[in-house]
């Protein structure tokens, strides 16, 4: 006890005892918008400032000097400051304090923000704390902190937005928060990182006690060919779960340029937090493609995934281009998706349903469970203070409330990546999951939807124009022309396998893997990989493609014609005629060398010697052949005078009369025989030209000179020519020259349009503007302001009232006692003015291509038929002896049911246990049931139906030489059929 006694001679004994400094410092950050949601219109700007200033004061080395934590306060009308306080105003707001603000607030320290984190962290170091430095680098542990006061700050306003009371447990994250901040400055990064974990569980726990239900975050990072590899290191870097946004083309691309993405990819996916969802190969513009052709895109895609993701299935369907139209989930279905988004990320329009989750239904009735929920872009500043409402609004009104994101692995908003380091710690706003994740841990939704054809507006015509394609009409037409070639081709190929017919055998087919072939395309020895023809077609190289079309399809029509006709030198020369196409038609065919008396024979109809040659129509079963003479047989009789004729300006066939107009060139009426009044008028015109009073001008058409040259036995055949002029000052800004066409059997008018002498000054003004309302076209007219219109949609009809009702194929105008359909060719853009018009845009932006082929008919039941037809015409080859021994008439596949297509014929490549076989793709376009047979030429052995994939669905009966098949309404369905 001796020791305890104070010696008070000594007088350091009376000094007082030191007690540690209490920091008194209070940091406030004042915002706008403070619990108040933020208009749509704020500014990246002011969005980036504010959020600086509210996370900046969480740095541990201020928050190690403070006795509290940092504030958030209106900056409109602010609290009266206390002693010992810094304010903290987003940069370049300093003039929105209250004017009063400055005068009671003199001891109070204001200081202006930024949007340096680390610069704003060091003034205000300096002003808490004179002298003290902050030169340490950005440790992980210090952005954690910063993501800590960025999570404070959206729980925060997320309770408001949720009209609740806070009940954060304030004290407990204060000691938490404060206590890891001084174990960071003392080096202690362990327990700081442990302090950091319990203060965000804190804030999970306070989320939960208003929403204590599943909240999800789905992070959506966009991916294509084009994107930079540098930026995927951030998205393995944080961890958090992500979905990659990406079509085959661009996985497989950075799979070439940075393979140790796909490395770190593929290892992400196997630990459960990355995901790929995407589809097609290339994001095309899929709903004005053919059927073929977007199987082939799913198809590819298939592989590709395959290929660099080791076998792991793609499950979500998925697009960043807009590319949603109603068959897409029938589609997906077949191929194994799952799931999908019902969304589209650069433009065009489409319906979106208040819930967050849909079952989408095609019209055969398959679905898709589809998030139909718009993202936040993850790359806006501005959308971070908009999160917490958006959030608040899916607890309120979803069964799971679902928050996704999106954005392009970089750049992304600094609360974007604030947020993917506090999912590493706690789901403290919603859980982040993986898209596939969060469809199997969500209910599946029990509301489906339909969306029709005119719910979906594309934007592609515009995107050409604005990218400066030079043919963003016409290459179209050019794609679908091809594509009918190569799938003639194809079915040639399947008409040789089942007849055992031997393929081309010239010197240049032998020396060259066939092009048509979808195998690995390795060729012989030393020489390079070949692209198959499809692929070339399909990925856009159109010169290519047409250059291999030209080589292979002589090729292949003497190797079927000499099968079919045989090496005989007995009978007579004549043409094979052969009929790709799974329809029976009046086929117009040029046959070469023909004599110039041919007269009608079999199934020769009817022929004309022109300028030209000789054309010829002839009557062609569907998937068929007809053959027809070189020579008229000696004796035959006269072709009888047929009822085409030309005069004055009215041509006329068996049914139709078509009367040109005098004054404009244009067609004045078109109607079926007898009828009294005309159905449809046609003439050219230029749209967005201004009058002299500002108001939209409509240009003149003014014909020039009219001719008919031809006026039967097959063909009558009439020319105008004339001007298109400014109605300003006459002006001439297009010629035109309109060839109308009629054939003996045809009921179908063809209409050329060449154009020429386009004023430059005009294309000038075209080629960026809006190219819905700066175009020349043909425009259809017709009397009864009532009419409905079908387009037809992957060849079904569909009603329309849309503005523009985009098809390449048809329109069928209707009325209550006729229906006249428009064929287009492949011309998919067109405009809808009033109840009476319709314009087809032929030159707009860039468009190079100056002649344009359509038509009309009348009453067709199967306006696709007119259309499959217009695109694959018939082919001709020269064969010195005939009949075929089975008739000079004769087919080899036929399917009794006109409203089904049949969109493709092939080769089933024959394997080990397994004969020859034939795949055919049908599609059902009416909307009805129907049982149908497909016969063959040869009795098969057996037939199933697979999807897509080529997996057995089931099997189907085979009588004889037919396969019976029932389908549903608007069903598509693969048929394999294997010979022994």
């Amino acid at each position: 006890m001796e020791d305890d006694v104070i010696d008070e001679s000594n007088p350091e004994d009376h000094a007082p005892v030191a007690e540690p400094a209490v920091p008194t410092i209070v940091l406030s950050s004042l915002i706008p918008y403070d619990g108040e949601e933020p208009p749509p219109a704020l500014g990246d700007t002011d969005a980036l400032a504010v959020w600086a200033v509210v996370s900046t004061p969480w740095h541990p080395a201020l928050l190690a000097r403070l006795a509290d934590l940092p504030r958030i306060e209106p900056l409109d009308s602010p609290y009266t400051p206390g002693p010992d306080e810094v304010r903290i105003v987003p940069a370049g707001m300093i003039s929105r304090l209250p004017s009063e603000y400055p005068a009671g607030a003199d001891n109070v320290g204001v200081i202006e923000g930024d949007v340096d984190r680390l610069r704003l962290a060091r003034r205000l170091l300096d002003r808490i704390d004179p002298g003290a430095t902050l030169d340490e680098p950005l440790d992980p542990i210090v952005l954690d902190f910063f993501a800590l006061g960025t999570a404070r700050w959206m729980l925060r306003n997320l309770t408001v937005a949720m009209g609740h009371p806070d009940n954060l447990d304030l004290s407990s994250l204060t000691r938490e928060t404060l206590a890891g901040a001084n174990a960071w400055r003392a080096g202690d990064h362990a327990a700081a990182t442990n302090r950091l974990r319990a203060a965000f569980e804190l804030l999970t726990q306070a989320r939960e006690r208003f929403y204590p239900v599943d909240a999800y975050v789905v992070d959506l990072c966009l991916l294509d060919p084009n994107t930079p590899p540098e930026g995927f290191a951030s998205l393995f870097e944080a961890r958090a779960p992500f979905t990659l946004l990406a079509p085959a083309k661009a996985i497989e691309a950075l799979a070439e340029r940075a393979p140790d993405h796909v490395v770190a990819l593929l290892k992400a996916i196997d630990e459960g937090w990355a995901d790929v969802a995407g589809g097609a190969y290339t994001e095309v513009d899929e709903p004005l493609l053919p059927w073929e052709s977007i199987f082939w895109q799913f198809r590819k895609g298939s592989a590709v995934y395959c290929h660099h993701l080791e076998g792991r299935d793609v499950e979500t369907l998925a697009r960043r281009r807009f590319g949603l139209y109603p068959q897409l989930p029938q589609i997906a279905k077949r191929l194994g998706y799952r799931f999908a988004l019902h969304l589209g990320f650069d433009a065009g329009k489409f319906p979106i349903p208040p819930e967050a989750k849909r079952l989408w239904e095609s019209p055969d009735g398959s679905y898709l469970e589809t998030l139909t929920r718009p993202p936040m872009a993850a790359d806006r500043p501005s959308q971070g203070m908009m999160l917490p409402w958006r959030l608040a609004k899916s607890m309120k009104d979803d069964h799971v409330a679902t928050l996704p994101l999106v954005h392009w692995p970089t750049p992304v908003a600094s609360w974007f990546t604030d947020l993917r380091r506090v999912a590493a710690y706690s789901p403290v706003l919603a859980r982040w999951v993986t898209l596939g994740d969060y469809f199997s841990m969500t209910d599946r939704p029990f509301e489906a939807y339909r969306p029709e054809v005119d719910d979906y507006i594309t934007p592609y015509l515009a995107q050409a124009v604005a990218r400066r394609d030079p043919s963003p009409i016409s290459g179209r037409v050019d794609h679908a022309r091809l594509r009918a070639r190569f799938d003639g081709l194809n079915w040639m190929k399947a008409v040789a396998l089942t007849l055992t017919i031997a393929g081309p055998e010239s010197d240049q087919a032998e020396s060259q893997t066939d092009p048509c072939s979808e195998g690995d395309g390795q060729g012989e020895g030393d020489s390079p990989p070949q692209t198959p023809l499809e692929e070339v077609l399909e990925t856009g190289r159109f010169v290519e493609a047409r250059t291999e079309l030209d080589r292979w399809e002589p090729a292949w029509t003497r190797a079927l014609a000499r099968g079919i006709v045989g090496t005989t030198e007995t009978g007579r020369p004549g043409y094979l005629v052969l009929n790709p196409l799974g329809i029976a038609r009046k086929a117009v065919v040029l046959l070469p060398d023909a004599a110039a008396d041919l007269r009608p024979e079999g199934p020769l109809l009817v022929a004309q010697f022109t300028d030209e040659g000789v054309w010829a129509v002839v009557d062609l079963p569907a998937f068929g052949y007809a053959w027809v003479p070189r020579q008229t047989e000696p004796g035959a009789a006269p072709a009888a005078a047929g009822a085409l004729s030309g005069r004055e300006q009215i041509l006329r066939n068996e049914t139709l009369e078509v009367e040109i107009n005098k004054d404009t060139g244009g067609i004045r009426s078109f109607r079926v025989s007898g009828e009294p009044t005309a159905r449809m008028g046609q003439q050219l015109v230029i749209a967005g030209l201004v009058g002299p009073d500002g108001q939209p001008a409509s240009s003149k058409m003014l014909a020039e000179g009219f001719e008919i040259e031809y006026g039967g036995p097959a063909l009558v055949q009439a020319v105008s020519r004339g001007v298109i002029v400014d109605p300003r000052d006459d002006r001439p800004l297009a010629r035109f020259r309109q060839r109308f066409r009629l054939w003996s059997g045809r009921p179908v008018l063809d209409l050329e349009i060449t154009l020429t002498d386009l004023d430059s000054a005009w294309l000038d003004q075209i080629a960026s503007a809006d190219p819905w309302n700066h175009f020349l076209a043909c425009r259809w007219a017709w009397p009864d302001s009532n009419s409905m219109l079908q387009r037809t949609c992957l060849l079904a009809p569909e009603v329309t009232r849309a503005d523009h009702p985009e098809t390449p194929d048809a329109i069928d105008v209707s009325t209550r006692r006729h229906r006249t359909a428009l064929l287009f060719g492949g011309l998919a853009h067109h405009r809808r003015h009033g109840e009476r018009m319709l314009d087809t845009l032929l030159i707009a932006g860039r468009e190079s291509a100056r002649q344009f082929r359509l038509g009309v008919g009348p009453d067709l039941d199967h306006p696709f038929h007119a259309s499959l037809d217009m695109n694959a015409p018939a082919l001709v080859v020269p064969v010195e002896s005939g009949p075929p021994g089975a008739g000079a008439v004769g087919w080899f596949f036929k399917l009794d049911h006109k409203a089904i297509a049949v969109t493709r014929v092939e080769v089933i490549p024959e394997s080990e246990g397994r004969g020859r076989g034939i795949i055919f793709h049908l599609v059902e376009t009416a909307g009805h049931a129907a049982r149908c047979r497909l016969r063959l030429v040869h009795d098969p052995d057996w037939a199933h139906q697979t999807d897509l994939q080529g997996d057995l669905i089931v099997d189907l009966t085979v009588e004889h030489d037919a396969v019976l098949i029932d389908m549903t309404p608007h069903e598509m369905m693969q048929v394999e059929v294997i010979f022994r």
